[in-house]
């Protein structure tokens, strides 16, 4: 083998050290962030301070950064706009990775005047979600908490959600009896 084969071997010896080394550097980085254990659907409950009533809701985290919460449907009375009741849908949005099991959602949901036959779109409900993965004494669980806003159709504030709702959530399991564990 001449100088040319010999610099060949050696030249690309190099790169798939250096190509083995990038890799590696970058499976440590993604080992810090669990955001792939987020991806998949969790059973969550607000929690509202000084009252023990607590809204229970699934959420589903997808690749990508979409993320659907279903819960009851809400016929609210008592509201400081439109006629004092409003219905709200599903929220819908995206959840992004602050990195080291830290995570933010933002939710959307469309709201209008009850009752349903009514159906005058007042606005919606937006909703932000700061949420932390912890170790549970049943498995990885999400903590965090829990703000929102109430918006005309515009983009004008029409009432605040209450400060201090907090959120927890476990991951959804089913048996192969379809109950949950």
């Amino acid at each position: 083998m001449g100088k040319k084969g010999l610099r060949f071997l050696l030249a690309f010896g190099v790169l798939g050290a250096l190509a083995f080394c990038i890799s590696g550097a970058r499976t440590s980085r993604a080992d810090d962030d669990p955001s792939a254990s987020l991806i998949g659907s969790w059973r969550g409950t607000r929690h509202a301070p000084g009252t023990i009533a607590v809204r229970h809701n699934l959420v589903s985290f997808m690749p990508g950064g979409a993320v659907i919460e279903a819960g009851q449907s809400v016929y609210a009375t008592g509201a400081s706009f439109g006629n004092g009741t409003f219905m709200e849908t599903t929220f819908i949005g995206t959840w992004v990775s602050e990195g080291h099991g830290n995570f933010v959602a933002h939710l959307i949901s469309n709201i209008q005047d009850a009752p349903a036959a009514k159906g005058t779109p007042l606005g919606t409900e937006n909703l932000t979600i700061r949420f932390h993965m912890e170790n549970g004494k049943n498995g990885k669980e999400l903590k965090g908490t829990m703000e929102g806003i109430f918006l005309d159709t515009e983009g004008n504030t029409l009432a605040q959600v209450p400060s201090g709702l907090t959120w927890d959530a476990v991951p959804l399991t089913i048996t192969s009896n379809g109950y949950e564990k």
